[in-house]
């Protein structure tokens, strides 16, 4: 199963400005007491707030809504078993708590990416010789229904590395023809980002769930760094491994241990911030933990206050964050 850039609408240089948890497939806006996001009729996947969002994205969104659809209609022999085991009714259920989980890990996933990316050869060997990353998910048990939960506790991250496309036309059945079916989309967020001037390329994501057979696609575009930081990347070379691993270890802590990472503003030199997610008027919404990383006090968040104890760079979390943009 295929999806187009699941962050739609959110470049490197547009974080995410509201609370809310869903959002616009094409713009990026998202769900008010103005807006009411409408799902496509065609997959029941894709959200938009309005039909002129939805006729803008459907040059990427069309080559995968049918299969998607037919996925979701008459999913293989023993899929819904296994999400029954996994505590998922069927794999619709499933689809759209996956799609909330990624909605609400957004930031995060977005900067794993680039981590390993950075630490893999960077942009250009992503693309030259076409890798792919890859994510592995553990399903959290809990006895609740899907509905009901927490969307960003119904996964854990296990692992995130990189890895050649070309591997995975031999192992896996089904790779060729789900990569075949991303084509228009991977050709249409080219043409999407082309003219950015750091745009780097599609960068496409494997995720397989522990438990379910079937993986999914998901591409995103990437950007390179802006020139102007080089020589900030010089300065700090040396570090830069440490930086890395704790920028790593930062977002596996805020996926795993509670603390979903958002940017709250237009300026991209503040640092993303932890919060979690409540219910607010019947939709899940994202609240900071605190307004500045200069409030945080240990005993806030365990989950955060461990985190933080295994950074190996003695950097604290706002001026890391800073760091890695440079690398």
């Amino acid at each position: 199963m295929s999806s187009e850039d699941n962050f739609t609408g959110v470049s490197e240089a547009a974080p995410i400005r509201s609370a809310a948890l869903r959002r616009c497939h094409e713009c990026a806006r998202t769900q008010d007491e103005e807006i009411r996001l409408q799902r496509c009729a065609g997959c029941y996947h894709a959200l938009y707030c309005s039909r002129s969002c939805q006729r803008k994205n459907w040059k990427v969104h069309k080559s995968l809504c049918r299969p998607n659809a037919s996925v979701l209609a008459h999913p293989q022999s023993g899929w819904n078993q296994q999400l029954q085991d996994l505590g998922f009714e069927s794999v619709s259920v499933f689809s759209d708590a996956f799609g909330q989980w990624l909605d609400a890990h957004q930031c995060a996933l977005r900067i794993c990416a680039d981590v390993v990316v950075i630490q893999n050869g960077g942009y250009d060997a992503f693309q030259s010789l076409q890798k792919m990353f890859l994510l592995a998910l553990v399903p959290r048990s809990s006895t609740d229904l899907p509905s009901s939960r927490n969307p960003s506790l119904m996964f854990q991250l296990k692992d995130a590395a990189p890895s050649v496309t070309d591997n995975h036309f031999a192992r896996e059945s089904g790779f060729w023809r789900d990569w075949e079916q991303g084509a228009p989309v991977r050709a249409a967020l080219d043409a999407k980002y082309h003219s950015h001037p750091l745009y780097a390329g599609v960068l496409p994501i494997l995720v397989n769930v522990e438990g379910f057979e079937l993986f999914q696609i998901i591409y995103i575009p990437q950007f390179h760094p802006n020139p102007a930081w080089l020589p900030s990347a010089a300065i700090l070379a040396a570090g830069r491994d440490m930086i890395l691993g704790d920028m790593l270890s930062l977002i596996r802590g805020s996926i795993n241990e509670g603390f979903p990472l958002r940017s709250v503003g237009l300026n991209l030199h503040v640092p993303a911030l932890p919060g979690t997610f409540v219910r607010n008027h019947g939709t899940w919404t994202w609240q900071a933990l605190f307004s500045d990383w200069r409030l945080y006090r240990r005993g806030q968040h365990r989950g955060l206050d461990g985190t933080l104890a295994t950074f190996r760079s003695n950097i604290l979390p706002p001026e890391l964050m800073l760091s890695f943009k440079y690398l």
